[in-house]
């Protein structure tokens, strides 16, 4: 990859619109590319989609207000990763008080590390043992047309809500996945956690409206109403009923995280949501008592800054933080933290998923040294189209994150691939435009179990299918590649800097541009011409940190990774090129800026 200076910073013109910087203009221009910059600046709820677009929602809500009215068990389910956890937490914490109020029982799991993918037999044999009348999965199920159809001869009715790829058959349940063919919803790549903002926000509306249309015929209002989909407006109801409004707003924090942490884009529907769940978790600091305990005093224990919570903290911070509790085999110690409605639990909560999050990162570390040393005995393997690797050493539970740094490493797709509990589960990282679930579906019938995105896809297999799997993989990768471009990439910074040109004032026009994450990447910015000093080694000696001449001593520079080869480059140079991403910092109780350095020259 080549990184060459885009625009000066310093000979910007005039911008069209005179309320924005002649940088937020540029930036605005080179960012947006719709119809409609108003929708993307603002954080405005009419830029969201109405829930009923959604194929089988109005039947999902005469389903649960049926089960509600009969006092009936239903069962949430969700998959063990963050927006799992998070969807279920959302319907979970809203279905809690309906239920409190109402009568009826309600349960509340996620599937755990040592599960299969979606509806595996422990996880039916979970579901039998409770018996619920009515079973809501999560992030999952799709897929699972035999799991759910044996359910449903046991007489328990399901609701799927998932964002996963439409197989050919569809289960006896339904379905609200917004990929169905039949979909009129306009988003197709939104999260489970939206989809459970869109059930409550759907459920909210009839309720509002049931009451409205009893009062108004004068009538005592029932739960067994008739309801009318075709007069209920849930964006009218939401600008007029001050009650609906801050009711879905404050579940939007968590659909927030769940958006970031699957890396969905953040374009239309999904950027609005995230912009109003961070306006909620950084409501989430000043109230008092919190909202939710347990994501307060996880995000103090991890010492974000209390003025500001950013998309970075969301994908960098709590969301792997809360996956980690799945990664490690406990992922209802996350489920547990966000439905706390006590601090004393919600305090031991966070604290056990900070050192579970610190034993995930020795555990990455430890399989990080050990991929080296395999690599260092093989090395041919990492001049394959598709980078392999398994070594019965390897500790399971943080394969997507190994898969994912060495994607990064070595600029191709990775297979990653772990013993776990005598089966073997893999994760795969594309590195461009690959699809790794068509890869998964050409090898599919060596695995046991399969799923995930584009970008991103997990699976189990037999150990004894290791050798054919990667042969296949090797036979597979030249036809699977074909389409993806083998010219070298040239990447050319948004805006170049003269050192005396970066401020903090850049930092904030650039916060326009918030959310910053899949499909809206923070700007990559450069400096020209820049003299280092101060350097200080950080961690265990691989990061660094320095000052740089003539830029605002409000900013540092940081380099992750690569110090050796960060002083290999002073020693030969008085003057370097950087390129970057400014973030803000927190530490001590004081916000700072620092560049992060992702390539210098």
């Amino acid at each position: 990859m080549k990184f060459q200076h885009g625009q000066n910073y310093e000979t910007l013109s005039v911008g069209s619109s005179p309320k924005l910087s002649n940088l937020q203009n540029f930036l605005l221009e080179k960012y947006f590319t719709g119809s409609n910059p108003d929708e993307y600046l603002s954080d405005d709820f009419k830029f969201t989609h109405s829930p009923f677009l959604l194929p089988d929602l109005e039947s999902s809500i005469r389903v649960i207000r049926k089960h509600l009215d009969k006092k009936n068990h239903i069962l949430l389910y969700g998959d063990r990763d963050t927006d799992g956890v998070s969807s279920v937490s959302i319907l979970g914490i809203y279905l809690r008080e309906i239920v409190k109020r109402k009568g009826g029982t309600l349960s509340i799991r996620t599937s755990s590390q040592n599960d299969d993918y979606g509806l595996c037999d422990t996880v039916n044999k979970n579901i039998l043992s409770i018996s619920p009348d009515l079973l809501i999965t999560m992030d999952f199920g799709t897929s699972n047309y035999q799991e759910i159809n044996y359910l449903a001869e046991k007489g328990i009715e399901i609701i799927v809500l998932d964002h996963h790829e439409i197989p050919i058959e569809i289960p006896n349940c339904q379905l609200v996945n917004p990929k169905r063919e039949d979909s009129k919803y306009p988003e197709k790549r939104i999260c489970t956690s939206v989809l459970a903002i869109k059930l409550i926000q759907a459920l909210d509306c009839v309720e509002e409206h049931l009451r409205e249309e009893s009062q108004k015929d004068g009538l005592l209002f029932s739960e067994s109403m008739e309801i009318n989909f075709g007069k209920i407006d849930p964006l009218e109801i939401y600008n007029r009923s001050e009650a609906h409004r801050k009711k879905i707003r404050s579940y939007m924090d968590l659909a927030a995280i769940g958006t970031v942490a699957d890396m969905m884009p953040l374009q239309g529907e999904n950027r609005t949501i995230v912009k109003i769940g961070l306006q909620t978790l950084n409501e989430q600091f000043k109230s008092i008592p919190p909202e939710r305990p347990g994501l307060y005093l996880l995000m103090k224990k991890m010492n974000l800054s209390p003025h500001r919570i950013l998309s970075k903290d969301l994908g960098w911070n709590i969301g792997p933080v809360l996956n980690s509790a799945g990664r490690m085999g406990k992922t209802e110690m996350s489920l547990k933290l966000l439905l706390s409605e006590n601090r004393t639990e919600a305090e031991k909560l966070a604290d056990e998923l900070i050192h579970i999050n610190k034993e995930r990162r020795e555990r990455t570390k430890r399989n990080m040294f050990r991929v080296e040393k395999y690599f260092e005995r093989k090395p041919e393997r990492t001049q394959k189209e598709i980078i392999y690797c398994y070594e019965p050493d390897m500790e399971p539970g943080v394969s997507g994150i190994v898969a994912s740094r060495l994607v990064e490493k070595y600029k191709k797709p990775v297979v990653f691939v772990t013993p776990d509990h005598g089966k073997a589960r893999g994760s795969v990282r594309s590195y461009g435009s690959e699809n790794v679930v068509v890869l998964l579906q050409n090898v599919s019938e060596l695995l046991e179990h399969f799923g995930g995105h584009p970008e991103a896809g997990g699976f189990s297999i037999s150990p004894n299918n290791l050798p054919l799997l990667e042969s296949r993989l090797e036979e597979k990768a030249p036809a699977w590649l074909e389409d993806v471009s083998k010219v070298e990439i040239e990447t050319e910074s948004i805006l170049s800097f003269l050192p005396s040109s970066l401020t903090d004032k850049v930092f904030e026009e650039i916060l326009i541009l918030e959310p910053f994450g899949q499909g809206n990447p923070a700007p990559l910015l450069s400096l020209r011409n820049v003299r280092v000093y101060q350097i200080k080694p950080m961690g265990d000696g691989s990061h660094l940190r320095f000052s740089m001449e003539g830029v605002s001593n409000k900013i540092r520079g940081i380099v992750w990774n690569s110090a050796t080869e960060f002083h290999n480059l002073l020693s030969e140079k008085t003057e370097v090129q950087l390129f970057g991403y400014l973030e803000e910092n927190y530490f001590n109780g004081t916000n700072s800026l620092q560049f992060v350095v992702s390539y210098f020259s």
